[in-house]
């Protein structure tokens, strides 16, 4: 392989010339990640009411309100990532885009019918994601050449308690503001642009290096090695997707577990997923990317394929161990991504890397559920959900055995240490 894949050697720290500390500059990004994460997430307790209850909508329209933006961003993700590496100050890319995602959720309280909401929330996922993949740019070009792990660990830890945040907010906002949550929605995403413009700094050697962009697809032939985060996110959405479909369902269905169970076992993989990437980021800066994000995607498939074959009251255990096998697998792909990004095109490689994340957060509930439709013609409906999640958790299987030898050969090259 040749030498061009090796970490760039410098060590980026600007707070010399611009007067901020990258840590401060790193927790300032974090935050703000933090807060564009609730806004989009505070939709999903309330999906019915927002969307089925309010236009009429069938389970399967309604269940797409929640792909749309999905599908904006992936649809969009080639042009996103060369506007984001093009376009000025990353800050003021990302707050502008922030704007943009809070006119378009405050408009989809005034949707006179679902294909305007539907349109609305399709262009929101262009908006959110130029906005988070721009500031993770900016985060990573805060990162010194043996902290990257631990700066990408604080930015996936902000994300997804934001996420969380968000998710338990939903019901609240909902019984409070009713049809206006989307307007809340908008104003939290406002409130997240604003303070981009007053709080986000870029490295000055960040700004300096960024000249020429390319194209997703270009940069993915310049930087092929950049597959391999890709792909990891890719899974590791992809499994995800799954857990908050059919697997949700297979809890209702199988095990009758009531609702409010049901959400108690998805904050047990949830939180303890954010509590851990941090750690996660600090200790694949010693030890490498390779044998963590390797073993963690076999031992995340091992755990998934159990969820089907244990008793009910084991479940618990299993999503506690999906959450820290799953902080154990975000955490380096976030920063081999940040180790393989070229420093002039980190806004695309990060647009990149969320739009694979998008497209197996949209093929998880998809493919799950053919599969498990096809199964449950031949087997015994809890033996079809059995036979799902064992298929889900081989596909981390075959993902790390197929990556692994790069990841090595990467290791060699220095680039994730």
């Amino acid at each position: 392989m040749s030498s061009s894949i090796a970490a760039d050697p410098r060590i980026l720290d600007s707070s010399a010339t611009t007067g901020v500390r990258p840590g401060r500059a790193v927790m300032a990004v974090g935050a703000l990640l933090f807060v564009s994460m609730v806004p989009v997430t505070l939709l999903v307790a309330p999906l019915k009411e927002l969307v089925g209850d309010r236009f009429g909508a069938s389970p399967f329209w309604t269940h797409s309100f929640m792909s749309m933006n999905m599908i904006g961003a992936i649809m969009a993700a080639p042009l996103i990532g060369r506007w984001s590496d093009t376009r000025g100050r990353r800050a003021r890319v990302a707050a502008w885009a922030l704007v943009a995602d809070a006119v378009l959720l405050a408009g989809m309280s005034f949707a006179p019918n679902l294909i305007i909401l539907l349109a609305l929330r399709c262009f929101e996922g262009v908006a959110h994601i130029l906005a988070i993949s721009t500031l993770m740019a900016t985060a990573a070009g805060w990162a010194g050449e043996g902290k990257r792990g631990r700066t990408m660990g604080i930015i996936g830890a902000a994300m997804m308690f934001g996420t969380a945040c968000g998710t338990r907010m939903g019901g609240a906002v909902w019984r409070h503001m009713g049809d206006w949550t989307f307007c809340f929605a908008g104003a939290v995403s406002l409130i997240a642009a604003i303070g981009v413009l007053l709080t986000v700094a870029e490295s000055s050697e960040d700004r300096r290096e960024r000249s020429k962009s390319r194209s997703i697809l270009s940069l993915l032939r310049q930087k092929r090695e950049l597959i391999v985060p890709y792909l990891y996110t890719f899974v590791d959405r992809f499994c995800v997707g799954v857990v908050i479909s059919t697997f949700v369902l297979f809890l209702a269905e199988v095990h009758d577990i009531a609702p409010k169970q049901r959400g108690s076992l998805l904050a047990m993989f949830l939180v303890p997923f954010a509590l851990l990437v941090y750690p996660a980021g600090r200790l694949v800066d010693r030890v490498g990317r390779a044998w963590p994000i390797a073993l963690g995607s076999m031992l995340f498939g091992l755990v998934f394929a159990a969820y089907g074959v244990v008793e009910p009251v084991r479940l618990g255990w299993l999503m506690l161990a999906s959450g820290v096998v799953s902080a154990a697998m975000f955490a380096p792909s976030l920063a081999l991504c940040a180790d393989l990004a070229p420093q002039d095109q980190r806004g695309a490689a990060f647009t990149g890397f969320n739009a694979a994340g998008s497209l197996g957060m949209l093929m998880g509930p998809i493919v799950s559920g053919a599969f498990f439709t096809v199964t449950a013609a031949r087997l015994p409906m809890e033996n079809a959900y059995a036979v799902t999640f064992i298929a889900t958790g081989c596909a981390q299987f075959l993902c790390a055995a197929v990556t692994l030898p790069l990841l090595l050969r990467l290791s060699r090259y220095g680039v994730n240490r």
